[in-house]
């Protein structure tokens, strides 16, 4: 309804963001991502309310929305496995575009700019922080055009050759070794100190290489874990768990956990709107004597935190004795983490590679080329238990490169680890790397067995079941098989339920023999015993499976993933908890089928990262699929498609909350979900309509009635806000949209809300045109009416979007004034107008048949029984020729006939006198001619 401009902007980490602002008023769109840079992903439509009835009674629009796997197979190429383009197309071609919309921080340019480079795969929240990494694309000329059976045997003989080499992603291990994901600094080091000190204030692009190679401690030798106040090194214990943390009082139980030592012993609980802690200033106090403390700091300039979103916990580090302390973000802590996962890639890669390109050896100048590793793209697997916005901000941030080339791909971790579990073994002498080109394909994983196997028996027996019914021969849909993901690290627990559809010949790297994972379920809680969580948590998924996709069978397996004893303990709790499910369904006639027959598979330590890697492969198009399509035309032609398309369900909960009293800690609503647990993701926009009417009409009901916040009942609120509008409400609507106030909460399953941003203002808006001394309050205005618009992506980063015509409140009614003025002129002008034009065609119509008759007439008494009289054709072209000169016509028919023309009725009237003058004639001629014969006969 609005014609917009756009406008955009976003928050970034250590700029302060301009709040919303609509200068001089003009229309404009303003779109913020609440989490970083980037716009909204694509995703299914989110239905949309008015944030009355909405916020206040009205329907959850977040309930749990799965569409079901479509079971549509992609067609191989002709005479191949899917592996070999036809004569004259190179998979470079056919691949160049190829690229997953769903991952908003990439795009087609920038990831072609990075296809020479390898893909990092980092598994941060794993308890070891396995790397992969998937190798760059290789440069890849078009099939012989000359000579097409050559270009055909050449690039089949290429495709066989990749398949022998097998799979490109590799493992290169945990990162730093046993230490896991702890920040290990060099301390009471000259050197270590510089180079932290430069890293801090200088970012990543600079300072990285002086840390990863003064500072961070790689071997651990340095590390005395006997000693607690350790006089050589400073550790800094999985910094990712508090990134994104404004406030100590958010963080998750896990962190809590890992933290207790370092906690302020002051921290209390404080609340949402008051989270002021007056211990914590922007550069703390040096009194403190230990090498590490955690404190709370504002990024805005402030001297103390104020509660908003500019906060953030944050490390103090004490490097020298005789220096100051430092501070340090727990995202610049992950990113000297993310900086070394970097170069161990590259200094992998190079070492199987070493006439690579990307040996600065091999450069001109080594030195210049030796950060080049900060320009790999990063992927990122991220457990559901810490997919919130505020997390995944800080991570992006922290991936950021030395000049940020391209974005990193986010991906949920239980995908990464299917993904994983379905790759084959490496190739090797025994299981066919010695076989020649001939020698077929690599084995297959057990998982990727066991599904096939089952797929084809449960196939045969429904095509066998429809035979003896002597149904009609109808293909019977593919079963789709149901496999439970079971992970746990320190911190927490994650089970998702994904269903594997699309089962595909391999592709020419063997990565993905599934084209499509759906994801039904994913229930994760952090927790700093998570094992003890099993049994809950195996009960939540099986009740959501059962209700989210009721005609799904058991699952066909579970798959363990994480380290090995992790996976040991997992698989015990399990298999009791399965045992009990048996139990309990033996006299169930509507038991599901969940029991101790479900077949437990481990998986490898690096399951995670090399899944990752091939995930984030195929995000990139790397790893794809060349299928023939049916053309327009008939023809079959090739086209890439990406290598596994990924149904995300969501892992956290989004809700909203409004006040109608300028902020008012009571008065605000309770959070209503727009969003919900295993919602299909992407989501949005989801849009909620803003009218100072309805805020005014709030906040009138608020004012009578002090115990209520809003009017609950919608009619009541329609009839109330209805009232309000036109040029008497202006006061009540101005007042009433510079008091709303908005917010968005967020939170995983077994959390608390969190606030995501500042309290947003969707009917107050800068007016630029003021005195430049005025500000704040005094500076906005208030306008009508806005929608506000928002969107979840696949690991929880949240994007808003507000629009609005940027009229004020006054101009509002004054356009919606004019506008029914301008409505009604229209509508009388459109009457009179085509009315007259019915009036003038009715009166010339009837002026026509009048003058029509009046020659008829004429030519009747002129010209008698001539071949005029009584010619209606010759009269009626006889008046249009002579439209509008119709005395002339007149003129010319009395000077030839020399009889006057009349009109047609007084010819009528002029022959009833004839008649009746020859009536009494001829009256008088009798009674004359009487009294002569009475006279005669008298006479006689």
């Amino acid at each position: 309804p609005f014609p917009l401009h756009h406008h955009t902007h976003s928050i970034h980490l250590r700029r302060q963001p301009p709040p919303f602002t609509h200068s001089n008023l003009r229309s404009n769109t303003q779109t913020m991502s609440l989490a970083t840079s980037g716009g909204a992903g694509a995703g299914l439509a989110g239905g949309g309310l008015s944030a009355a009835a909405m916020a206040h009674g009205g329907p959850n629009a977040a309930l749990a929305t799965h569409t079901p796997p479509h079971n549509a197979q992609y067609s191989s190429i002709p005479n191949s496995s899917g592996a070999a383009a036809p004569p004259g197309t190179s998979y470079a071609a056919l691949g160049a575009d190829l690229l997953d919309k769903n991952q908003s921080f990439l795009n087609g340019k920038n990831v072609r700019g990075v296809s020479a480079l390898p893909i990092v795969g980092v598994d941060l929240y794993g308890d070891g922080c396995g790397v992969g990494y998937f190798g760059p694309m290789e440069k890849e000329e078009d099939g012989g055009k000359d000579d097409p059976d050559g270009g055909e045997m050449a690039a089949m003989m290429k495709a066989m050759q990749k398949v022998k080499a097998g799979t490109l992603a590799k493992s290169i291990g945990n990162f730093n070794g046993t230490i896991g994901t702890n920040v290990i600094l060099k301390k009471e080091n000259d050197k270590s100190y510089k180079a932290v000190k430069k890293y801090l204030t200088k970012g990543a692009a600079e300072g990285c290489g002086g840390v990863l190679n003064e500072a961070l401690v790689v071997d651990g030798k340095e590390i005395n874990e006997d000693d607690e106040n350790n006089d050589t090194v400073v550790v800094i214990p999985r910094p990712h768990l508090l990134m994104g943390a404004r406030k100590l009082s958010e963080i998750n139980p896990a962190a809590k956990c890992t933290f207790q030592s370092i906690l302020p012993k002051n921290n209390e609980e404080d609340d949402d709107d008051n989270n002021n802690n007056n211990n914590s200033p922007v550069i703390d106090q040096d009194n403190s004597t230990s090498s590490i403390s955690l404190t709370t700091i504002a990024l805005d300039g402030n001297s103390r935190p104020k509660g908003d979103d500019y906060d953030r916990v944050a490390f103090q580090l004490r490097l020298n004795s005789k220096k100051k302390l430092m501070t340090m973000l727990p995202e610049e802590a992950v990113g000297l983490i993310i900086a070394s996962c970097r170069k161990n890639v590259r200094d992998a890669y190079i070492e199987q590679h070493p006439e690579s390109e990307l040996n600065p050896q091999n450069a001109e100048d080594p030195e210049e080329e030796e950060l080049g590793y900060m320009d790999y793209p990063p992927a990122f697997a991220i457990p559901g238990w810490a997919c919130l916005d505020a997390t995944l901000e800080a991570l992006i941030d922290a991936a950021g490169g030395r000049a940020s080339i391209c974005g990193p791909s986010l991906h949920q971790r239980s995908i990464a680890a299917c993904v994983g579990a379905l790759l084959p073994p490496p190739v090797s002498a025994n299981n066919g790397g010695g076989r020649g080109l001939g020698g077929g394909l690599p084995p297959s994983s057990k998982l990727q067995k066991l599904l096939s196997d089952t797929m084809q028996t449960k196939d045969a027996a429904a095509a066998k079941e429809a035979a003896l019914k002597r149904e009609d021969p109808v293909e019977p849909d593919a079963f789709v098989p149901l496999v439970l993901l079971v992970g746990a690290t320190k911190e927490g627990i994650e089970m998702t339920a994904v269903q594997l559809s699309k089962p595909q010949s391999p592709d020419k790297e063997l990565h993905c023999p599934f084209g499509n994972i759906s994801v039904i379920s994913s229930v994760c809680y952090s927790s700093g015993d998570p094992l003890s969580l099993v049994n809950s948590t195996l009960d939540e998924l099986r009740e959501q499976v059962g209700i989210i996709v009721p005609e799904s069978e058991e699952p066909t397996a579970i798959v363990t993933y994480g380290t090995v004893a992790t996976q040991v303990q997992l698989a015990t709790k399990l298999k009791s908890a399965l045992q009990q499910y048996g139990k309990e369904g033996k006299n169930n006639d509507d038991w599901d089928g969940w029991d101790q027959d479900i077949p437990l598979m481990s998986t490898k330590e690096e399951c995670v990262p090399t899944g990752l890697a091939v995930l984030a492969a195929s995000v990139h198009g790397r790893v794809r699929l060349i299928v023939s399509v049916k053309g327009t035309d008939g023809k079959m032609r090739p086209k890439a498609k990406i290598g596994v398309a990924v149904q995300d369900a969501s892992t956290c909960a989004v809700a909203v909350s409004f006040n109608y009293f300028g902020g008012d800690l009571k008065k605000w609503t309770k959070p209503k979900v727009i969003f919900d647990f295993d919602r299909r993701v992407p989501a949005g926009p989801y849009h909620i309509d803003f009218t100072a009417a309805e805020c005014a009409a709030h906040f009138n009901h608020g004012k009578k009635n002090k115990k209520s916040c809003s009017i609950e009942d919608d009619h009541e609120l329609i009839e109330q806000a209805k009232s309000l509008e036109g040029s008497r409400g202006i006061p009540d609507r101005e007042n009433a949209a510079l008091q709303l106030r908005f917010r968005i909460y967020q939170k995983t399953r077994g959390g608390e809300w969190i606030r995501v941003g500042d309290d947003m203002r969707p009917l107050s808006m800068e007016h630029s045109q003021k005195d430049e001394g005025e500000s704040g309050e005094d500076n906005l205005v208030a306008c009508e009416s806005a929608v506000l618009e928002i969107s979840l992506n696949s690991v929880g980063l949240i994007t808003s979007g507000l629009i609005t015509n940027g009229e004020t409140i006054v101009q509002a009614t004054k356009s919606a004034r004019n506008s029914k003025l301008l409505r009604w002129g229209g509508i009388t002008f459109f009457v009179l107008f085509i009315g007259g034009f019915l009036i003038k065609s009715y009166v010339e119509e009837r002026v026509f048949e009048r003058d029509t008759q009046r020659v008829m007439a004429y030519y009747k008494h002129a010209a008698a029984n001539s071949f005029h009289d009584g010619d209606e054709r010759q009269a009626r072209y006889l008046v249009w020729k002579y439209k509008g000169k119709k005395e002339a016509l007149w003129r010319r028919l009395e000077a030839k006939y020399g009889i006057p023309v009349k009109h047609a009725w007084e010819w009528d009237d002029e022959e009833d006198e004839k008649a009746k003058e020859e009536d009494e004639t001829a009256e008088d001629l009798d009674g004359d001619e009487g009294a002569s014969e009475e006279g005669k006969g008298e006479e006689l």
